[in-house]
């Protein structure tokens, strides 16, 4: 950490802040999972954790590394298939799936929430990130987050 000069200590519970900027550059978003390594005495290391499943289906069968995605064999098959159109394609395996119905819900539900921040930036320009949480209703924090989403 010397390297980057940038120094954090451990607050009464144990926990540490990463700063904004190794966040950014490592593409760490709020919410998302950190994995710890010891590799010796005095080294630490956290990155961002990435899942083996496969990133289109969540599968774990058969799943190979590709541009630092992980696409199990049935999904790298349809990509490689010619383009067809929507009504001719088949719904995704897990699709009906508790777990995947509600990662498209809240895939759909954060692409909402973008749109309504855009428009309350604009309708409130000169308004600070309290106030637009204020009146869109979440957290402040979910503001930033989406904020960073748009590029804001």
């Amino acid at each position: 950490m010397k390297d980057t000069g940038m120094i954090r200590s451990l607050d009464s519970l144990g926990r540490i802040v990463v700063p904004v900027e190794i966040r950014m550059t490592r593409n760490i978003d709020i919410g998302d999972p950190i994995e710890f390594f010891v590799l010796d005495e005095s080294i630490i290391v956290l990155r961002k954790y990435t899942s083996t499943e496969c990133t289109f289906c969540r599968s774990l069968d058969n799943v190979s590394y590709y541009k630092d995605q992980f696409i199990c064999s049935h999904c790298l098959s349809e990509l490689s298939l010619p383009e067809r159109h929507l009504e001719d394609s088949a719904p995704p395996p897990n699709a009906g799936e508790p777990a995947y119905e509600a990662n498209r819900k809240k895939r759909a539900r954060t692409e909402e929430m973008k749109v309504l921040l855009e428009q309350a930036i604009k309708d409130y320009p000169h308004a600070n990130q309290k106030e637009i949480a204020d009146k869109l209703g979440i957290s402040q924090a979910r503001v930033s987050q989406l904020k960073r989403r748009l590029n804001l």
